[in-house]
């Protein structure tokens, strides 16, 4: 049996609103999913011996089989207040690094799989994010990245890669073309609503592979 993350994150969002980081969100969801499965291994940034330059967000290990989970939490800034504790949220900006490196952890995830054959059962990639133009096409069709966004319905899949037209800055670290094997459908879904502004609002992008 694989893992239910569609009620882990039910159970999450209905202890934390929102996180204060990234290691944030990886801490939480890594206490939420011990406490589903408490006769499974949990591990947050796990070196595995294949790759000892790769770390894994959180490695659940399950009746022998591997279930790597690779998280993005991406903010527009803001100051919110949940439950008397106030979030400053940082401005990440770069929508457009934001997507490549969403869809390079589910190559990361396929080739963890090629990695360890049998032993996988499945790996997810999660974003949530209060920045919801990640949620919508680009304003313009021809956008460099428009090969990575993750519009709500669009499906990513084969060789992906930067417009030729795409300057040295913009892709910075992330100049290599992104080749999937598997074809994801992405799905956006409420997480939360803090406040009713464009910065209250939350919502999560769950891709698995399998």
């Amino acid at each position: 049996m694989g893992l239910d993350m569609r009620a882990a994150m039910k159970a999450l969002r209905q202890k934390r609103k929102c996180y204060v980081s990234e290691a944030d969100f990886q801490l939480e969801l890594a206490w939420v999913l011990k406490d589903m499965y408490p006769d499974a291994l949990v591990r947050c940034e796990y070196v595995p011996e294949f790759n000892t330059n790769m770390h894994m967000d959180i490695l659940v290990i399950k009746d022998r089989k591997w279930h790597p989970i690779e998280l993005k939490y991406k903010t527009k800034g803001a100051a919110l207040t949940v439950d008397n504790e106030k979030y400053v949220l940082k401005n990440h900006g770069a929508k457009d690094i934001g997507c490549y490196l969403f869809l390079y952890d589910i190559y990361r995830i396929e080739t963890i799989k090629d990695s360890i054959g049998s032993a996988f059962a499945e790996g997810y990639a999660i974003m949530l994010t209060n920045e919801l133009s990640y949620c919508k096409p680009p304003r313009k069709k021809d956008c460099v990245y428009s090969a990575f966004t993750l519009e709500n319905g669009c499906i990513k899949h084969g060789h992906l890669d930067w417009a030729e037209s795409t300057g040295e800055g913009t892709k910075k670290q992330c100049r290599h073309p992104i080749v999937l094997k598997g074809a994801y459908e992405c799905h956006w879904e409420d997480y939360s609503e803090i406040e009713s502004t464009e910065v209250g609002i939350f919502r999560f992008l769950e891709v698995k592979v399998v």
